[in-house]
């Protein structure tokens, strides 16, 4: 059953965000996952604020997800983007 990993960020500056983008899309390939949808044009239907980005990618399951998020090559990327965008993310499985 596959998973989806629903990405909203709103970066600080766009020349990080794509360094960021191109090395995490080699990590979660490693880990099964792989992009099916970004938009920087995604409107909100509740929320308070709009994300510059949405992102969505595809995990064959939950474990992979996290496998992926609190891995050790991950990490690293995790704490630039940190320095350079706000993001939120939501894990849903296709049950």
């Amino acid at each position: 059953m596959s998973a989806y990993m629903v990405i909203s960020v709103t970066p600080d500056d766009e020349e990080k965000m794509r360094e960021y983008e191109t090395r995490t899309l080699e990590v979660v390939s490693r880990f099964g996952g792989r992009p099916i949808a970004r938009d920087t044009d995604c409107f909100v239907l509740e929320a308070d604020q709009r994300p510059a980005i949405g992102v969505i990618l595809e995990f064959p399951d939950k474990q992979a997800v996290k496998d992926f998020y609190h891995s050790e090559e991950y990490r690293p990327l995790k704490e630039f983007r940190h320095t350079f965008a706000t993001a939120s993310a939501l894990v849903v499985a296709n049950d």
